[in-house]
């Protein structure tokens, strides 16, 4: 073997192991970087709170930053939803899971089908990951995309020179599309819509600091005023307010922090056996997994400056997908080099995930360390070399299952802090809207079908809480083109009501009915829809009133013409 070669076949495993000799010792995690121009405050940290679990950030007042950020999922989603990838096409290679985001809507909130989702939740392309940890790295997304450099989202002025990843990241989401708006949203929309909105309005359970600082600032503009100074609401103090919050976060009581700290009985044995296979380089004496090589201590993620020195690491090339299918950090530096690569990120809490990598394909931390032991992904283009298959080749005995146990354990438990899994301060959070009212409403009642013996569907859930201006009511998978009528009520009709033999749901008495032109291709089944918007005035005397609708669409293939929805419960609050 020539020189060359045998230094580039040692080269990855000499770098691991000068790793893990170093990172045996180590101190416990320490609080992020804080960037000069947006020092934390306690009034703004518990703002950005606020803004993070707030729904009404959302054009439908159904998603907030938290609902893809679960703290008891390890700061990402539990829902694990397909999306098509590239081609549109679900039930195929390219196919990855993400978060469910919003209805596709146009620039005046109306319902529009997406091409791949219709009428339902959209999906991001890449899996959320974890928020706890955000605050440690100097570029955000997967791909790296928010950078350091903080402009102003509104002026397009430099607001942080250096160190706002995170102020980057989060004016991404409210204006997104698929993530948290109607098509073409603006700031100023965002902004007025706070300005006139209770704050946790849609919420529960309130954690104490939030509902402390509510108290004391009843409406956004106070609360503002008690984190900046005056009642301004700017974008890039909505910035400034979450990334304070993120910073806030340290997950620093895990078992292995403990032990750095000298705690007796911190970690269990197997732990200790798995952190030291963990870091211990594959091929020397005793074997080994190397995965400090890449996550390492004490973030256990990619990291700038290896300790020891060498090159940065926060971005590789694990093989799991063709590169064609997502060329990940070279769309953001157009550099070849960077084809495939994303961002290696911390293994904190990550026992407490439920789906990992950016296209969500693996559901457990057993599954994760099962494909490292097997080389990591089969897609060789540009692939790390350090990855290697850790089993020796046959006919030596594969890794016996007792060390692979013990990895996982120390990964799934040793690096969870205990209260991040049960939601304890300053991890805590509001329970949801969005975790007790179905994405369609509460629906009750028979429906008619039309033709093609499609059945009309009621889109009843956007909340109505008062002094909501974006709330709507949309009706889907109706004859495209038909007229359709919404009939709204006060009462609901017993079970099994007909009305000239279609289904009626709503109480007629008191019948009041809206008519629209259903949109879509003219005459094709199931390709109807619309909407009817209702802006709910900030009236307490509407609170506790209970509306019933439901939507009738004239179709010839229905009961006496007719094709009819389900009936849909609005309580107003």
């Amino acid at each position: 073997m020539t020189p060359t070669a045998t230094s580039s076949r040692l080269l990855p495993l000499l770098g691991a192991a000068a790793l893990a000799s170093a990172l045996v010792a180590q101190a416990p995690l320490q609080s992020p970087p804080v960037p000069a121009g947006n020092p934390i405050t306690p009034a703004k940290s518990v703002l950005g709170k606020i803004l993070f679990w707030e729904e009404q950030m959302s054009s439908n007042n159904r998603v907030a930053c938290g609902t893809c950020h679960k703290t008891e999922f390890g700061g990402g989603d539990n829902r694990r939803v397909p999306h098509p990838g590239a081609d549109g096409v679900f039930g195929n290679a390219d196919d990855t899971f993400g978060s469910p985001g919003v209805p596709n809507s146009r620039s005046d909130n109306t319902y529009a089908p997406d091409t791949a989702f219709g009428l339902t939740e959209q999906v991001t392309g890449r899996t959320s990951p974890s928020f706890i940890t955000g605050a440690y790295f100097p570029e955000m997304f997967w791909d790296g995309r928010a950078r350091g450099v903080f402009n102003n989202p509104e002026t397009g002025t430099v607001s942080l020179p250096a160190g706002g990843a995170l102020e980057s990241q989060s004016v991404g989401p409210p204006l997104s599309d698929v993530e948290m708006a109607h098509d073409l949203r603006t700031w100023n929309e965002l902004k007025t819509k706070l300005a006139s909105s209770l704050p946790m309005a849609l919420a529960t359970n309130l954690p104490p600091d939030m509902a402390a600082a509510i108290a004391a600032n009843p409406t956004y503009p106070q609360l503002f005023a008690a984190a900046f100074g005056d009642v301004a609401i700017t974008g890039e103090r909505i910035a400034f307010a979450l990334a304070s919050y993120e910073r806030s976060l340290v997950p620093d009581q895990t078992p292995w922090d403990q032990a750095q700290r000298g705690v007796p009985g911190a970690m269990t044995q197997s732990q200790i056996n798995g952190q030291n296979n963990f870091l211990r380089p594959p091929g020397g004496p005793g074997g080994g997994f190397g995965c400090g090589a890449c996550h390492v201590p004490p973030l256990f993620a990619g990291v700038t400056a290896p300790p020891g020195g060498g090159a940065p690491v926060l971005f590789r090339n694990i093989g799991l997908r063709p590169i064609a299918q997502d060329i990940g950090r070279q769309a953001v530096t157009n550099n070849p080099a960077d084809r495939g690569r994303f961002k290696v990120p911390s293994l904190r809490n990550s026992g407490l995930r439920t789906q990992f990598f950016h296209a969500g394909g693996l559901q457990n931390i057993g599954q994760v360390v099962g494909f490292y032991i097997g080389g990591g992904g089969p897609n060789l283009d540009n692939k790390d070399p350090l990855l290697v298959p850790l089993n020796p080749p046959p006919p030596a005995p594969p890794i016996p299952q007792q060390v692979v146990n013990e990895v996982i354990d120390f990964v799934s438990n040793a690096l969870t802090d205990p209260r991040v899994r049960n939601r304890q301060f300053p991890f805590d959070r509001p329970t949801l809207l969005s975790e007790r009212l179905p994405q369609v409403g509460i629906q009750f009642g028979a429906s008619t079908p039309g033709s093609g013996l499609q059945v009309p569907i009621a889109l009843a859930g956007v909340p109505a809480n008062i002094g909501n201006a974006d709330f709507k009511v949309g009706l889907g998978n109706a004859l495209g083109g038909a007229p359709a009528l919404l009939g709204v009520s006060t009462t609901s009709s017993p079970g099994g009501t007909t009305f000239a033999g279609f289904a009626l749901n709503i109480g007629l008495p008191e019948l009041a009915l809206l008519t629209i032109a259903s949109e879509g291709p003219a005459g094709q089944p199931g390709r109807g829809f619309g909407t009817v918007l209702f802006p709910i005035p900030f009236d307490a005397g509407l609170v506790g009133l209970t509306m019933y609708v439901q939507w009738f669409v004239a179709d010839p293939n229905g009961i006496s013409g007719i094709a009819a929805s389900r009936g849909a419960e609005i309580r107003f609050f």
